[in-house]
């Protein structure tokens, strides 16, 4: 072969080559143009968080046509508070939180965390999407840094769980070491109630309630069932004494850096994501009660003349709270939320 055929050999060689390697530079092209969001919650997989999160990616990647990809990393990213403090620093892009933990930043949502302030868990996450919690919105907002894209529910509100002794009046409660969240709210009722209120972390509550460390705690039913706190509680006051809601959040200078059109997706996704997760949760929360039932769990739903007696602490607590929270609660907010509730 001579000079001219060699030459034209490898020529043909480096068009083959570059033939073949064409179709990886164009994937990775593609790839790179895929906007990975990460976002945590939490609760594991099965949990009413993390479906609202699952939820929201796929209604994300189904309005961008796949170029936003929203990574669900569930409880991988740490307790909530945690979580928030990764999304308020840009570390993480999206999480959610209570409206009881976002109080350590935040007083924004303090009257959601009222006792007996709203008819129905579900009034109260409706209430976040009206005009009047768009001013606590903003707020929130420009507290932490984040974007508020929507307000989830778990189904229920916060109900009174116990290991061993079961509940039907507030005389029942009394001396109890309960688990709470470290709020003046939950602190405040449980003390008007006679019981002994003990803060401690979430990721430490199964090992508190399995060691008697407490005699019980006030959680919704989804995290009741998914935590399998089930195992070592075995009654169940349906009370609903405090809205439980879970805000989406999402770091600001993030959104803000995405183009317009992935904006629009992202907050047309959280709309329709909230709007699902009410129905799936209502539908969830009875099947929940079925499979408790079956672990053992008693279920108990004060009759009316009991639960005014669990309500009758509602106007001292108000008051109580108040003065020690030095007019950080917006009554103005308060009233005109109760006007939402039909």
């Amino acid at each position: 072969m001579g000079k001219n055929g060699i030459r034209n050999l490898f020529l043909g060689i480096g068009t083959l080559i570059l033939l073949l390697a064409f179709p990886i530079v164009k994937m990775s092209a593609q790839a790179a143009d895929v906007i990975e969001l990460r976002a945590g919650c939490a609760t594991p997989k099965e949990g009413p968080e993390a479906d609202a999160v699952d939820k929201f990616a796929e209604l994300v990647s189904q309005k961008t046509n796949g170029k936003v990809k929203v990574i669900n990393l569930y409880t991988a990213l740490g307790v909530e508070q945690q979580l928030i403090q990764q999304v308020m620093t840009g570390s993480v892009d999206i999480g959610t939180i209570s409206n009881g933990n976002v109080s350590r930043w935040t007083t924004a949502l303090h009257p959601y965390d009222l006792p007996f302030m709203f008819k129905s868990n579900n009034a109260a996450a409706d209430s976040m999407s009206t005009p009047v919690a768009a001013k606590a919105m903003s707020k929130l907002e420009k507290d932490l840094g984040v974007k508020f894209l929507c307000a989830t529910s778990p189904g229920s509100g916060r109900d009174i769980q116990t290991r061993n002794k079961p509940l039907r009046v507030p005389a029942n409660i009394k001396g109890l070491k309960i688990r709470t969240v470290s709020t003046p709210m939950d602190l405040a009722v449980f003390k008007a109630w006679g019981a002994n209120p003990t803060p401690i972390d979430w990721g430490q509550t199964y090992t508190a309630l399995q060691q008697g460390v407490v005699d019980g705690e006030g959680i919704s039913l989804g995290s009741f069932y998914t935590s399998k706190h089930y195992e070592m509680v075995k009654h169940i006051l349906r009370i609903d004494y405090q809205a439980m809601i879970e805000v989406l959040l999402m770091n600001q200078a993030k959104f803000n850096s995405l183009p317009p059109e992935h904006q629009k997706a992202i907050m047309e996704a959280a709309r329709e994501a909230e709007a699902w997760n009410r129905k799936h949760e209502a539908e969830r929360a009875i099947e929940i009660q079925d499979k408790l039932k079956k672990e053992g769990v008693t279920l108990y739903t004060p009759t009316p003349q009991e639960y005014t007696q669990w309500v009758s602490i509602r106007e001292t607590v108000w008051k109580e709270v108040d003065e020690k929270m030095k007019g950080k609660i917006d009554w103005d907010m308060v009233e005109n939320l109760k006007k939402t509730q039909k």
